[in-house]
């Protein structure tokens, strides 16, 4: 069986969870079924083994809008090469946000990954007038739609009113790797939590503020918090830090390696994740991996995901993470003790078995007539 994706997230994303998901897929393929992947350009981490061009120097000296632009052109260009071809039993793309291929597919079936549904639950955060269009043309266009968490499926059922038979649950996987001591040098503090990810709205990035806030003035004046990954703190944000009095002790690596990440986790005191919605919660799987101690809000699919093996909190509420990250802090035993659950519940997750069970959806897809009528 021959599965074509394509280079939407890989032209966007440097790293970050939904490439890793796409990079473990053609990884972990399988004998008999062959995956092409049309990159032509692409700084993605994850990409780097398998030979795909980086930008090249020419690249560096333009504004990041005219090097993201010269990306998406020609790997568009690549994708659609591709998919004239029609070399290929099934399609996947790897975003759900643009329709671009549905006239080049011809009577090929697609499936589709939906990893939440932000778009639909938070439109406010976007500006278009319909931010979850693209998305709801697709699914209902979709042969198969995966969905990464009971509860994605759970708001793909009840937003877009699909078929309960056309969507299936995959959960992500999690593999352990191991560096070299020199790829996972980093300069963080020795003392500190650890955020991991963008800092949109709905990720409630001011909740850990005000918790943290509240405990290095109580209890913990050595306390620091690392936030890695996304972008560089906006003025809004560093104003918010310096009004709190504690802009010296928050900390942002951006571009960092999946060994520095590695790094971070294992040392980090807790990993915090206190966002209103996430459609599954990779890092949930890294923290675990790495014996770090992990506090969650009680919302979306956490608990689904993590189950007893965390803290949880509401997310509304800055004093209760403030008095759970406290409790934490000052139990090393409890800490000993989530890590020891982690370590048990992220065996239940493998990109082998994420892997398999999508090339069964493949399958499904391939024997299924085109359905458009969703």
């Amino acid at each position: 069986m021959n599965v074509l994706y394509d280079h939407q997230i890989f032209s966007i994303q440097d790293f970050g969870g939904v490439s890793r998901y796409f990079h473990e897929l053609l990884d972990h393929a399988g004998p008999g079924l062959s995956a092409e992947l049309p990159v032509v350009l692409s700084n993605n981490l994850y990409l780097h083994d398998r030979r795909h061009t980086r930008h090249h120097e020419f690249f560096r000296h333009l504004p990041f809008r005219g090097r993201w632009r010269i990306i998406q052109y020609v790997n568009q260009q690549a994708a659609r090469r591709a998919l004239r071809r029609q070399n290929f039993d099934v399609f996947h793309p790897t975003l759900s946000s643009s329709p671009y291929f549905l006239d080049l597919l011809e009577a090929k079936p697609f499936v589709l990954t939906i990893h939440d549904m932000i778009e639909r639950l938070f439109p406010q955060f976007y500006a278009e007038p319909d931010p979850g269009a693209a998305q709801e043309l697709l699914c209902r266009r979709a042969s198969r739609v995966i969905a990464v968490s009971e509860h994605t499926r759970a708001d793909v059922l009840r937003l877009l009113k699909l078929p309960p038979e056309c969507v299936e649950v995959i959960y992500h996987g999690y593999a352990r790797r191991e560096y070299q001591a020199a790829e996972s040098r980093i300069a963080a503090p020795q003392n500190y939590l650890l955020y991991t990810g963008t800092r949109a709205l709905y990720k409630n990035f001011s909740c850990l503020v005000e918790a943290f806030c509240q405990l290095t003035k109580r209890e913990f004046p050595d306390l620091h918090l690392v936030c890695a990954g996304g972008h560089p703190f906006t003025s809004p944000e560093r104003e918010m830090l310096r009004q709190a009095g504690i802009e010296s002790r928050v900390h942002h690596f951006g571009m960092i390696t999946d060994a520095q990440l590695q790094q971070l986790y294992r040392n980090a005191r807790a990993f915090v994740f206190p966002s209103h919605y996430e459609g599954f919660g990779l890092p949930i799987l890294e923290a675990f991996g790495q014996h770090c101690p992990v506090v969650l809000s009680q919302a979306s699919c956490f608990p689904e995901i993590a189950r007893d093996a965390a803290l949880y909190f509401d997310p509304n509420q800055p004093e209760e993470l403030r008095q759970q990250l406290r409790q934490l802090l000052h139990d090393a035993d409890l800490r000993t003790h989530l890590a020891r659950l982690g370590d048990l519940r992220v065996r239940d997750f493998t990109w082998q078995h994420t892997a398999a069970r999508t090339r069964q959806v493949y399958e499904q897809a391939r024997a299924a007539a085109p359905v458009f009528s969703h």
